[in-house]
C-alpha cells in the first residue's frame, strides 16, 4: 500500500523545516525567529537571544491514501488503500558562548518511504523501499553590525536504505526476494544571514549545500529456485557486495516578517532547491549501475505566507499555507516516488503560560495532487498505470519552548 510521509519529504529536498509558533505549515521559517527553532531554519537569528533556549517538539501526521490503476492495456485492476499514523520528535538549542558568538544544535529526521500490498503486480518493480535521514545541525552565528547577523552550520548525517522486490523465479514457485540493505554517513555546509531594519521588520536567507551520502552494504536474495539461483551466482549478484548513491539537493530560503503597530504579524517564505539534481537511490553492484536512475525531475519552488495577531494577554493566534509546483512532469514520473504539486493550510496558537515556557500548537492539512504513472512494460504485461484518487494528510504539531520569549514578540 502506498505509504509517503509526503511532508517530511519536502523538509529534505528543501534542506529546511517547519516554523514553531503560530506559524502553521511551511510558513515563517526564515525571519520570525521567536524561539530556539531558530537554530534549524535560520540559525543567523540566534543572535536575538540574550539567554540559553530550548525547544523540543512532536509531530503526528495522519495518511489517508487511495491509489487506483491497471495493468498492462486491458489487464486487471488494481486498488491500494491506507492510512497511517506517523509521530516524530526533534529538538533545538541556542545558547550564547561569549561576547558575540552563539552556538546552536538541532536534530532533524526526514525520510521517503512506500509500501505496496503483496501480490500486485507492479512488484518486480518495487514492492517497499524506505530512505531515512537522521541529521545534527550544529551552528554558530554572530553580530557584523547592529542589525546583521550571519552563521555557519554543519550537517553531519546518517543514511539508511533499504528496498524490496520482488524476483521472477522457477516455474511453478511463488517469486523470490531482492532485499538491498545499506548505510553510511555524509557532511554538508549551510551559510545564513538576518537583517533586522527594526524589532518588527527582519528578512532571513539561507543557503544549504547538496549532500551525497555514500551508502554501502548487501544484496540479499531468499526463497529462490536452483535454476534462478544458478542464473543469478553465476552473474556474480547472490551476496554481492552495493553501493547506493543519492543526494539531497542544494537549497535557498528567503523570507520576511513584519509586526504591526496593533501586534499582528506577518510572514513570506519562498524555498527554492534544486530538485533536478536530486537523487532518490542509484544501485551499483561490483562498481556497474543494476537500477537506472533517468528520472527527470523539475527544482521545487514553495511559496508560503501567514498572519498571526495576539488575542489576549498570554495567547497569540495565526493562519497559514504553502503551495508549491508539480516537482516532476506526468510522462517523468516512476512508482517509487510519486510526487506532484503539495499545498498546504493549518492554524495554530502561542501560549506563554510562564514567564519562561511557550506552548505552541498548530493543525494543518496537507493535499498532494494525483501523481498520475504510467510504467516500462513488463515482459508479457505491459505498463503498470495509475493515479491517486485521495491523497490527504492532517499533520498536530505541539511544542514546548523553555527560555525567555523574544520582547518583540509579544507585541506592544
Amino acid at each position: 500500500m502506498p505509504r509517503v510521509f509526503t511532508l517530511i519529504l519536502l523538509l529534505a529536498v528543501a534542506g529546511s523545516t517547519l516554523a514553531g509558533g503560530p506559524y502553521p505549515t511551511l510558513s515563517g521559517i526564515a525571519a520570525a525567529a521567536d524561539d530556539a527553532m531558530v537554530a534549524a531554519t535560520n540559525p543567523a537569528a540566534m543572535t536575538r537571544f540574550d539567554r540559553q533556549v530550548m525547544r523540543g517538539e512532536v509531530m503526528v501526521f495522519y495518511s489517508d491514501n487511495t491509489w487506483e490503476g491497471q495493468i498492462g492495456e486491458e489487464g486487471p485492476a488494481f486498488r491500494s488503500q491506507e492510512s497511517d499514523t506517523t509521530i516524530i520528535p526533534s529538538g533545538n538549542m541556542v545558547r550564547p558562548v561569549r561576547d558575540n558568538l552563539w552556538f546552536g544544535f538541532t536534530i532533524l529526521g526526514s525520510g521517503f518511504s512506500d509500501d505496496y500490498e503483496d501480490g500486485w503486480l507492479g512488484r518486480y518493480f518495487i514492492e517497499e523501499y524506505e530512505l531515512v535521514y537522521l541529521s545534527a545541525f550544529p551552528s554558530l552565528a554572530t553580530k557584523l553590525t547592529d542589525k546583521l547577523s550571519v552563521a555557519a552550520s554543519l550537517a553531519l548525517t546518517y543514511t539508511t536504505y533499504e528496498q524490496i522486490k520482488a524476483v521472477p523465479n522457477d516455474p511453478g514457485l511463488e517469486d523470490g526476494t531482492l532485499t538491498v540493505d545499506t548505510d553510511g554517513w555524509s557532511a554538508g555546509w549551510a551559510l545564513s544571514g538576518l537583517y533586522e531594519f527594526s524589532d518588527t521588520t527582519r528578512v532571513g536567507l539561507s543557503y544549504r549545500s547538496k549532500i551525497e551520502p555514500d551508502l554501502s552494504g548487501q544484496a540479499k536474495f531468499s526463497g529462490l529456485g536452483p535454476m534462478t539461483e544458478a542464473i543469478l551466482d553465476a552473474a556474480g549478484l547472490l551476496n554481492a557486495g552495493i553501493d547506493v548513491s543519492s543526494a539531497q539537493p542544494q537549497s535557498v530560503l528567503a523570507g520576511v516578517y513584519h509586526q504591526f503597530d496593533d501586534g499582528g504579524a506577518i510572514t513570506v517564505d519562498a524555498v527554492w532547491s534544486d530538485f533536478s539534481n536530486f537523487s532518490l537511490a542509484e544501485i551499483y553492484v561490483n562498481g556497474d549501475q543494476i537500477v537506472e536512475s533517468d528520472v527527470d525531475y523539475d527544482d521545487i519552488l514553495a511559496l508560503s505566507a501567514s498572519y498571526s495577531r495576539p488575542v489576549a494577554e498570554r495567547w497569540r493566534v495565526g493562519i497559514g499555507g504553502f503551495i508549491t509546483n508539480d516537482m516532476v512532469n506526468d510522462d517523468n514520473r516512476t512508482l517509487t516516488l510519486r510526487l506532484d504539486r503539495i499545498w498546504s493550510l493549518g492554524a495554530g496558537f502561542d501560549w506563554q503560560w510562564r514567564a519562561d515556557r511557550k506552548l505552541s500548537v498548530t493543525l494543518n492539512y496537507l493535499k498532494i495532487d494525483d501523481a498520475p504513472v504510467t510504467t516500462p512494460p513488463l515482459p508479457g504485461i505491459g505498463p503498470v498505470t495509475g493515479r491517486f484518487t485521495d491523497r490527504g494528510t492532517i499533520y498536530l504539531r505541539a511544542a514546548v519552548a523553555f527560555g525567555p520569549p523574544v520582547a518583540a514578540f509579544n507585541g506592544p
